[in-house]
């Protein structure tokens, strides 16, 4: 199980070793820590964060989403333009044991074009399958700077 955990936590960051459209930054809320975004083409990606959970214990979570993007579906002020995301992906949750589920995430993001960075909002309903089996809420804001 050990095994499966960490081939799963390398495969996840991997994909953000290449160089093109690639966005790191932090996040707040349920995780609380880093995260990467890396784009595959103009509307899909590949994200993925590593942070603290809070909860009944501070938890260790590890995730990473496949994302389809559609881009401004709502505006703020009528000018700048909201993109709709939403995905599937996997999380793990190391504490007393390793925790393993399905994550559905959905969210808003907004690219700031002049600092080549973007902000995001996302809950992401979560279906633990390995260790526990019932359904958890993550919860994050955040922003990235995007290299190119």
């Amino acid at each position: 199980m050990k095994l499966f955990a960490l081939l799963f936590l390398f495969s996840s960051f991997s994909v953000f070793a290449f160089e093109n459209k690639l966005g790191a930054g932090m996040m707040i809320g349920n995780p609380t820590g880093a995260n990467a975004k890396y784009w595959l083409d103009k509307d899909r990606a590949v994200d993925g964060g590593i942070g603290l959970s809070f909860g009944r214990k501070t938890e260790l979570s590890v995730h990473s989403d496949y994302l389809f993007h559609k881009k401004a579906v709502l505006f703020y002020n009528d000018v700048h333009p909201l993109d709709l995301y939403y995905g599937v992906g996997g999380r793990l949750e190391f504490s007393d044991g390793l925790e393993m589920g399905v994550r559905l995430p959905v969210g808003l993001t907004h690219f700031i074009e002049e600092r080549n960075a973007d902000v995001f909002a996302e809950v992401a309903p979560i279906i633990d399958i390995i260790s526990k089996v019932g359904v958890e809420f993550h919860f994050a804001v955040g922003a990235r700077y995007y290299f190119e």
